[in-house]
């Protein structure tokens, strides 16, 4: 590669001024790489893996232009004197904290006017006390749909201080004429109640035609921001007029959710409901909604569980729950999840829950049987479970990863919870779960990740025996300093051993069973730390599996960080083809 050669993996630079080390301008120049990734939304609409052209090459930059930055730092001027120079390399245009009532509004409008032709994604913050549109927000999204400014534009995001809702609009969100000729007869029907002047009437129209994912924050500071929420709310769930795929809830009680649907239900707003195609009291809502996004404060109250349901939601097919539990909002009654489980949820692919339980695996088995990606993700921090009452065994764990037919991507990141009486050996749980051979295979399953729960060699070998499609595997090691519980004796294993009961019967077995087409697992990320990971058991662990490419290991504790540093140069030194590494 030559000197004037951009690496492929290098982003496109952007220059910015000198300034002090330590400065709060240094500070700003880092804001852009939040860009590639919102973690407020459970999807990734800007991607990260942008290349740019071989042209200009300068270390340490990125394809993104910080208009706020450069307007900060000079002013108009300065942008439309970088703006001539770099137009061309610009992927990302960001334009943040600026307020619009100022005269920024006016400039920013310029700014989008100049023209960016290789730009495909915008982000717009600004801040603003007023929930309904001004003329200034009004243009942006004028300049950014309809102008020929932007040509390559892809999406763009706008975060709106009041009300705390981020919005991304998708420029090619209709495929078809027939879409977008749908949404023109709704934008004619839009009544007077919904647009009592131009600027809104177009807040709608742009809303109509391009919102495709939304996030909302339901903490609000007045009942004219909680009004503002539960119209749009309202419109987005009731109504064709802004009908996003995807919608995130964030800091969300049960009564918000009751309050919504409520509102919907007895059309509390008084809203028309013949030209927007509005019935109240219908169970069905949210025709074009895929994907649903609740970050919970709490799940139960004294009144309902969950109000989430088959019914209410026919086409959802991406479902995900977030939950910290606390003292005042714990579950006396059991695990509720509300009306999650009455009825079928035909079109469910994906699904992430905060914790499961026993009590669950039958349900979710009977009412959701077209899942493919299940995830248990608790809250950081209660990793353990003990907050929840009921149990959650080996055999659930194993039950859901060979009895749902379509699954191909299975994560459980909670501890199995035994109630009552707790054998402390993990291991065995999982030796006695597998004594009763699953029902049939499951070649779908493509991931199983159960990086809490602590499995031996044989434990792996027998389950991986089940699930011949593996490719992604996650598990913690034995607790070397576990006890035996109180089991019958041809059940108790030594505490610490790391292959497991029987290791050379289930090697020889697992050999013959992949003896004509290897196992085709390909990653291996272990928690945890062994003293006999130094043993030959080891390397015969990793010779069963030809295509093993990466070996990680995730460190507990700062102990286990130094033995796995030494143990990695070991393994790189005995298989020089495997990639093994600490994350």
């Amino acid at each position: 590669m030559s000197q004037t050669e951009v690496p492929p993996s290098i982003a496109m630079p952007m220059p910015m001024p000198p300034v002090e080390e330590g400065t709060q301008s240094s500070r700003q120049l880092l804001r852009h790489t939040s860009l590639m990734r919102d973690k407020s939304l459970s999807f990734n609409p800007v991607p990260t893996g942008i290349t740019s052209a071989d042209e200009v090459y300068v270390p340490n930059c990125a394809p993104v232009f910080e208009v706020g930055y450069w307007m900060n730092y000079g002013n108009f001027s300065s942008v439309r004197q970088q703006h001539e120079e770099y137009k061309d390399h610009v992927h990302t245009l960001s334009i943040w904290n600026l307020p619009v009532e100022s005269a920024y509004g006016a400039d920013i409008a310029a700014c989008l006017n100049l023209g960016w032709p290789q730009v495909t994604h915008v982000s717009l913050e600004y801040s603003t006390w007023e929930p309904e549109p001004n003329r200034y927000s009004i243009a942006w999204h004028k300049i950014l749909c309809e102008s020929s400014a932007f040509p390559l534009l892809v999406d763009y995001r706008v975060w709106q201080m009041l009300p705390a809702r981020l919005e991304v609009f998708s420029i090619h969100k209709f495929k078809t004429e027939r879409d977008r000729n749908q949404a023109t007869d709704i934008i004619a029907q839009v009544p007077e109640l919904l647009a009592p002047t131009p600027a809104v009437q177009q807040f709608y129209e742009h809303r109509c035609r391009y919102l495709e994912h939304v996030v909302m924050s339901m903490d609000s500071v007045n009942r004219a921001e909680t009004f503002t929420k539960y119209k749009y709310l309202t419109l987005a769930l009731a109504t064709p007029v802004l009908a996003p795929r995807t919608l995130t809830i964030v800091n969300c009680r049960l009564k918000h959710i009751r309050a919504i649907l409520n509102c919907i239900d007895r059309n509390a707003l008084g809203l028309p409901t013949g030209p927007l195609h509005y019935q109240p009291g219908v169970l069905e809502l949210g025709r074009s909604l895929q994907h649903l996004h609740l970050k919970m404060a709490s799940l139960y109250d004294e009144l309902t569980g969950l109000p989430i349901s088959a019914a209410r939601f026919p086409d959802l097919s991406s479902l995900i729950i977030e939950h910290s539990p606390a003292l005042d909002n714990s579950l006396p009654d059991g695990e509720k999840f509300g009306q999650l489980w009455e009825t079928r949820w035909s079109g469910m692919k994906r699904l992430q829950l905060p914790f499961f339980s026993d009590l669950h695996a039958a349900l979710l088995v009977k009412f959701m049987p077209n899942l493919e990606i299940l995830s248990i993700i608790p809250a950081p921090g209660f990793e353990a479970g003990d907050e929840y009452p009921d149990s959650l065994s080996a055999a659930t764990v194993i039950k859901l990863a060979t009895q749902l037919h379509t699954l191909r991507h299975f994560e459980v990141r909670s501890m199995l919870r035994i109630k009552g009486k707790r054998p402390l050996n993990m291991a065995q749980q999982i030796y006695l779960a597998l004594k009763k051979p699953p029902v049939a295979a499951r070649p779908e399953l493509k991931l199983f990740a159960v990086p809490c729960v602590h499995m031996d060699f044989c434990s792996v070998v027998r389950m991986l025996t089940y699930l011949p499609s593996v490719e992604q595997l996650e598990f913690q090691l034995p607790d070397q300093y576990a006890v035996p519980g109180n089991m019958s004796p041809e059940v108790r294993s030594v505490a610490h051993n790391l292959a497991g009961l029987e290791w050379a019967e289930e090697k020889r077995k697992f050999g013959e069973a992949f003896a004509v087409k290897p196992h085709p697992l390909q990653s291996i990320i272990v928690t945890g730390y062994h003293p006999d990971l130094h043993s030959a058991a080891v390397t015969e662990f990793l010779g069963l599996f030809p295509d093993l490419e990466s070996l990680a290991f995730t460190a507990v504790s700062r102990e286990d960080q130094d033995n796995i540093d030494q143990l990695a140069g070991v393994l790189t030194a005995l298989n020089p083809d495997l990639n093994v590494s600490i994350v």
